[in-house]
């Protein structure tokens, strides 16, 4: 199955409600809000990319004084959205295609998706095109020299593409049935990817974007590092790039 095709209409109602019940308003989350909140300026117009169900960073940002529009693929969850929180101008889209005129919002992000684009390069372009001069780009990426991440890739692999793993994955859904624990998923689509930083470095390189910077994730608050220090960017399974246009 394609994988946009995936999200759009099998992932979706796993994330209607996990991303609130199951993961709630994280640390990490929390953490970048916090970023925006420091260098945007309120009453701003802003672009979440992937919006999910709005929770937690359009909800959030929304209740901050910010003019929160989102885009997501699937409509199950935009319709969530308008529930939650009817202040939110959401619509169906494709993140690599963002029916938005050219430099619509002073800063546009995207968490916790880049890793389910086929396309992350053409999303990001998307990102860019759509913000303002001096506005802000910030999206996060799951690391591919990170061990957890290239492990979980490797389970998931596993998991899809062996009898056996396909077999583990059919007694997993029988379970959910059983337990009425989620939604099954029964393809053995690939959804989930992590990326080496470098394929996203050489991309700004050569469409002539300088102006950025590596961000990771420690406990309280969010830090810059050296983005040429490989071994050092390995600890952290995410990584946050943030574009000053």
């Amino acid at each position: 199955m394609d994988r946009k095709l995936y999200m759009k209409d099998i992932y979706s109602k796993y994330w209607i409600y996990a991303r609130k019940e199951k993961y709630g308003f994280l640390k990490y989350d929390k953490n970048l809000c916090n970023y925006i909140c420091n260098n945007v300026p309120k009453d701003q117009n802003i672009l979440e990319v992937a919006i999910g169900t709005g929770f937690p960073f359009g909800d959030f940002l929304q209740k901050q004084g910010y003019n929160i529009y989102g885009v997501d693929i699937a409509p199950t969850l935009i319709e969530q959205c308008k529930k939650l929180n009817n202040k939110i101008h959401c619509k169906v889209g494709d993140a690599e295609n963002l029916e938005y005129p050219t430099e619509s919002f002073y800063c546009t992000y995207c968490f916790h998706s880049t890793f389910y684009f086929p396309d992350v390069c053409k999303a990001i372009d998307e990102m860019l095109r759509v913000t303002s001069a001096k506005g802000f780009i910030i999206f996060d990426i799951q690391n591919k020299h990170n061990h957890e991440c290239v492990d979980a890739y490797k389970k998931r692999v596993l998991g899809k593409n062996t009898m056996f793993g396909k077999f583990l994955t059919y007694l997993k859904n029988i379970l959910k049935i059983i337990s009425r624990n989620g939604v099954p998923d029964w393809t053995n689509t690939i959804h989930e990817v992590p990326i080496y930083p470098e394929i996203i470095y050489k991309h700004l390189e050569d469409i002539g974007i300088k102006n950025y910077k590596i961000m990771v994730n420690l406990d309280k608050n969010i830090y810059l590092k050296n983005k040429d220090n490989i071994n050092e960017l390995k600890d952290y399974s995410k990584l946050i790039f943030v574009i000053r246009k």
